[in-house]
């Protein structure tokens, strides 16, 4: 069942409202991250500790984006959208009154299942749903949501670190996810009647019809999705891994409070906001080819991951500059992985469940460099976790060129 709105007007309230949405959710995770460094600094838990339950929330995303995934296509989006939104907020919120790494795990576990239920009915929305004349742009700027909640999370906690507990962080994401939850119900209650269910076969990005019988496995072996699936688990794990940890990291090698690095890791996020707008030249220069694009992005994030070899060495500002860089160059390949890729299988009608697959695959790399990069530093020390991001980012380059000729093929 496909759901259709032809209003540009109230296809840009939806487009708004789920940006929204997806901000406060990411606002509400990166909660997480942002108290990592004060919970440790307390020593409350051990970094080893604090990585499972992070680890815990990751692999449940992980696994919720393939199931969540298919039940997009087959279900009502909206109501998926609404009803994960309100289970997060209650997570975040709940997690605050959690007194020992079990419970914290088995809450922002559930915290990872819920927010799975977002980003793919998210993006079937956008690429099926509304205004043809609006998608494009939309799925550009949802990208911009994940910085923009990442800024106003670490904002928030900085404040409330300095003044309170780290569980006042956790409380705060949960009220900023049900405000936004309700707006999106009233907003959706207020347009239901243009909403309007059809079965014809939607065509967009894709420059020729959908074969008629060809299941979801005949497509991830037409489209090469087997090999894009390696640069969504590497660039997944750099990405959320690198944002998780550079707080702890800034604190235990330079020495400055936690409520200052969560202030500077601000930078991150800001230059992230850019990441996706800054590789769309590239992306047209290159024929709007996401798999080539993605390789040669890799290939330019190596510069300054070979300079964080550096760290301890040159000023804090400089290493937070070129972490930001870094991550950056991952939110950019986040959108061409993420966003752009799943949106060439809307004539299959299975968008959804490509991009629960991919995403799913991506946050298991930030399951594994959740509790992996806290473990290695904690033995090995921050070089070691240098080096990891470097020979990731040679391997993603790799493959995003390996998958490039059958990806071709299958856009052509």
């Amino acid at each position: 069942m496909k759901y259709s709105i032809d209003s540009i007007k109230k296809s840009r309230v939806v487009i708004v409202v789920l940006w929204l949405v997806y901000a406060s959710a990411y606002f509400g995770r990166t909660c997480y991250s942002a108290a990592i460094a004060s919970i440790v600094s307390d020593g409350i838990y051990s970094k080893a500790d604090i990585g499972i339950v992070g680890t815990v929330f990751f692999v449940c995303y992980g696994v919720g984006q393939i199931v969540n995934g298919i039940l997009g296509d087959k279900i009502n989006p909206f109501k998926m959208v609404l009803c994960g939104a309100f289970l997060s907020s209650l997570c975040c919120i709940s997690i605050a009154c959690a007194e020992s790494i079990s419970a914290m795990s088995v809450i922002w576990g559930a915290n990872g299942v819920f927010q799975s239920m977002l980003w793919s009915p998210l993006l079937r929305i956008y690429s099926e749903t509304i205004h043809e004349g609006l998608r494009h742009k939309a799925v550009l700027n949802i990208a911009l949501s994940l910085p923009v909640g990442t800024v106003c999370s670490y904002l928030v906690s900085t404040f409330i670190i300095k003044y309170s507990s780290y569980k006042s962080v956790f409380i705060s994401g949960g009220i900023v996810i049900f405000a936004m939850f309700l707006i999106a119900l009233l907003s959706f209650l207020s347009i239901r009647k243009s909403i309007v269910k059809e079965r014809k076969t939607v065509q967009l990005s894709v420059n020729r019809a959908a074969p008629e019988k060809t299941n979801l496995w005949g497509v991830i072996l037409l489209s090469g999705l087997l090999v894009i699936l390696v640069p969504s688990f590497l660039h997944g794990m750099m990405r959320d891994g690198i944002t998780n940890w550079v707080p702890t990291m800034i604190t235990e090698v330079y020495g400055v409070s936690p409520s200052l690095s969560t202030f500077l890791t601000i930078a991150l996020p800001i230059f992230n906001a850019f990441g996706a707008y800054a590789v769309t030249p590239l992306y047209k220069k290159l024929g709007k080819n996401e798999m080539k694009t993605a390789g040669v992005t890799a290939a330019v994030a190596l510069v300054p991951m070979l300079l964080l070899l550096l760290v301890g060495k040159v000023p804090v500002f400089v290493a937070v500059l070129l972490l930001a860089l870094t991550t950056a160059s991952m939110y950019a390949l986040n959108y061409l992985i993420i966003s752009r890729v799943p949106v060439r299988f809307a004539s299959y009608s299975c968008t959804s469940s490509i991009s629960g697959i991919l995403n799913s695959f991506a946050y298991i790399g930030c399951a594994v460099s959740v509790y992996g990069f806290g473990a290695v530093s904690q033995k090995m020390g921050w070089t070691a976790v240098i080096m990891i991001w470097i020979v990731s980012g040679v391997l993603t380059s790799l493959f995003a060129f390996l998958s490039d000729k059958k990806w071709k093929r299958f856009i052509s």
